[in-house]
């Protein structure tokens, strides 16, 4: 119970510490509550510490960075069974509920609020729904879930009994830092004036943004969180219009924007659509009129000539005081607490006139909904839009008369117009208006407080069972649910077209990547075989010069010679990687060397020429002279084996080619023929016929 039984008492004590520092002297305890913040765990490593910091100076509380952030904390917090783990962990979660939320991830939101809530170890969620500083904690859950599920209109009705809890919950923090500053000898401003700047959520306004500043901890993410729920209602009341068009009528009519007094009479309430028109099994009110005033009404209303105001404003009205002859009817309204405790609307008795159009009157708010009666058959109700309906003599029909709606009569008949509540209008919606409007409405505190009563108390008995009753009656209920699954299935429709069509580009490129790499890989070969060529070209040339150079100078293959030589290329390879390394001393040497070298072998050849011409004299010939001419006659057998290789790679190359060519005309045949079958021209496609046999003939000797 660690987080219901602090969080109330640190915010109220945080918040007071804060407004000294406003507007007046800040006292030594009240300053170190305010450095002081709420205390990073011990417990936390450094990098937990780092992210707890960072959060809670945060501008914005659900903002990208802020909920990759707490994903992060949540991690560093796993497993820790430390006294206030469990506190710190539901207030992360709570807030990554409301991240999940923000970004359209109401199956993930729906679990993180529910990881909270068995975090907070509560018996249920009927225990934080009955404390008004926890009730919004399972509404948010509830209102995630149903979000998931397409449930639209019973979504919403979470959403803004949310938001009301979230608004009382803002304003009883700053009364109680108000009270705390009289008492502290400061001159506040009035506590209504800074209420009044709630609607700004403390970016906007002369007081509530410097209070944000001061108590960030203890209104920020409250404030921010009645930003998210006005943004979810606004798109969720955006997207009901879609399907529900009088929506967008009564939007344009009753909606006066942020800056209008909320103590005016008109209200427009977010994501609450009604029917145009509906039978009286679809809502208990109904179904209580019928039971309790319909026979009362036919009974009295007969000798009624002109239209008499029954209720008004949550009380009796004139011609229920003056008896005007329905008394019973009159005693009956008051046992229907939908219409007893209505403080927007009125309920009236019109006399629909013999051939005359009767308009009836248009709502002061969506909140509303009308229950027509009339006391006769042969009365029709015409809602704008809508094919007519006849009414059956104490039958009721619920309206939606913020549509334009009138009644025609066969002869002069009563009818019962009843304006009552919207039955997904929730209790605590209904009470915070009466009280917001109760001088606009004129309501006494005595009448007031027996309005809100019969509120509560019906909301208790019948609440939940009237608007189920009515959600399971309604078809835009059902549009709405259907509408927003083809949406969903219509995404990942389009996400999967989405991936097929990436991966089809990744196929084609990774195609492309293929032919490309054997594209290159044929350049490389092609490339090397080149290289190869040239290399043996030059080696055959190397082995040429040399026989030349052996039997014009045969003594240059003396062993002697060709050891020195061998040498002297080596001290040049050694010399050639030695400057490449910049090894300049080991350089300057190997060029010592290879002088030394290239003197040797002047020596070398000067002694073996001597020798050869010796042996000549003599009549006979040194061996290396006949290996010159073994390796010359070698040679000559290479260079014709080579040139026979070649003339073979040409025609084989040759032979390639034509059939590669063949192939294209036989392609390009085939399809003139198909064209001309198509076309009907049947000479030519036997002609081309022909040419096809001929050339596959020819192509199938080619490839033996």
């Amino acid at each position: 119970m660690a987080v219901l039984s602090t969080s109330r008492s640190w915010r109220a004590t945080l918040a007071v510490s804060a407004l000294l520092v406003s507007f007046g002297p800040l006292h030594g305890a009240a300053q170190q509550q305010q450095q002081q913040g709420i205390p990073v765990p011990k417990w936390l490593s450094d990098n937990g510490k780092d992210l707890f910091t960072d959060l809670q100076t945060e501008e914005n509380v659900f903002s990208d960075g802020a909920c990759e952030s707490r994903e992060k904390l949540l991690k560093e917090m796993a497993g820790h069974g430390e006294p206030d783990a469990s506190h710190h962990r539901a207030r992360v979660l709570l807030d990554l509920g409301s991240c999940m939320f923000k970004q359209d991830n109401y199956a993930k939101s729906a679990l993180r609020y529910a990881s909270a809530i068995s975090e907070m170890n509560v018996p249920n969620e009927d225990t934080l729904l009955a404390r008004q500083e926890t009730a919004h904690i399972p509404l948010m859950r509830q209102a995630a879930d149903l979000m998931k599920k397409h449930q639209l209109t019973e979504a919403a009705v979470a959403l803004r009994r949310c938001r009301v809890i979230l608004e009382r919950n803002v304003k009883t923090i700053i009364k109680h830092v108000h009270k705390q500053m009289k008492q502290g000898g400061q001159d506040p401003p009035p506590v209504e004036k800074i209420q009044e700047e709630i609607p700004g959520y403390g970016k906007t306004g002369q007081m509530l943004p410097n209070i944000v500043k001061q108590i960030p901890h203890a209104i920020k993410s409250e404030l921010q969180q009645m930003e998210l729920l006005d943004n979810s209602l606004d798109s969720l009341d955006k997207k009901m219009a879609v399907t529900v068009g009088s929506l967008k009528q009564s939007r344009t009519r009753l909606d006066k924007g942020k800056g209008a007094a909320s103590s005016g009479v008109l209200l427009y309430v977010k994501a609450l659509p009604t029917e145009p028109v509906a039978p009286a099994d679809s809502l208990l009110t109904a179904q209580e009129i019928e039971k309790e005033v319909s026979k009362a009404l036919i009974e009295e209303s007969a000798s009624v000539e002109k239209s008499l105001t029954l209720v008004k404003r949550a009380q009796l009205g004139k011609d229920c005081k003056e008896d005007k002859g329905l008394t019973k009817t009159c005693e009956a309204l008051q046992k229907v607490p939908d219409v007893m405790s209505n403080g927007f609307g009125e309920t009236r008795l019109v006399i629909a006139k013999a051939g005359k159009k009767q308009s009836l009157d248009v709502c002061t708010t969506n909140a509303n909904v009308a229950i027509v009666v009339a006391a006769k058959d042969g009365v029709k109700l015409t809602v704008k839009g809508h094919d007519p309906q006849e009414l059956e003599a104490g039958k009721p029909v619920v309206v939606d008369f913020c549509l334009e709606a009138s009644l025609e009569a066969k002869e002069q008949t009563a009818v019962l117009f009843a304006q009552v509540w919207h039955p997904e209008f929730a209790a605590v919606e209904r009470t915070t208006e009466l009280r917001l409007r109760s001088e606009g409405f004129g309501l006494k505190e005595d009448v007031l407080k027996a309005a809100t009563k019969i509120v509560n108390d019906n909301a208790k008995k019948t609440w939940d069972k009237t608007a189920k009753a009515w959600r399971k009656a309604s078809a835009i209920v059902e549009q709405l649910r259907s509408g927003a699954e083809a949406e969903v299935e219509a995404a990942k429709q389009k996400e999967k077209e989405a991936d097929e069509a990436k991966r089809a580009q990744d196929m084609d490129e990774d195609e492309n990547r293929k032919k490309g790499l054997e594209e290159l890989e044929i350049k490389r070969a092609a490339k090397k075989k080149k290289e190869e060529e040239l290399e043996a070209k030059r080696k055959h040339q190397a082995e040429v010069r040399e026989q030349e150079r052996a039997m014009k100078d045969p003594w240059l293959n003396a062993p002697a010679v060709k050891a020195v030589e061998a040498k002297i290329e080596d001290f040049k390879e050694q010399r050639r990687d030695a400057n490449a390394k910049l090894e300049f001393e080991d350089s300057t040497q190997l060029t010592k060397d290879i002088s030394a070298a290239e003197r040797e072998l002047k020596r070398a050849t000067k002694k073996a020429r001597k020798e050869h011409k010796k042996a000549e004299k003599e009549g006979r010939k040194p061996d290396y002279s006949s290996a010159a001419s073994d390796t010359k006659e070698k040679s000559a057998d290479k260079e014709d084996k080579e040139e026979k290789s070649a003339d073979k790679e040409d025609k084989v190359d040759k032979k390639a080619a034509e059939i590669e060519k063949i192939k294209k005309e036989l392609e390009d045949v085939k399809e003139k023929k198909k064209a001309a079958t198509e076309a009907e021209n049947f000479k030519e496609a036997k002609k081309l016929k022909a040419k096809q046999q001929a050339l596959q003939d020819k192509l199938g000797k080619l490839e033996l």
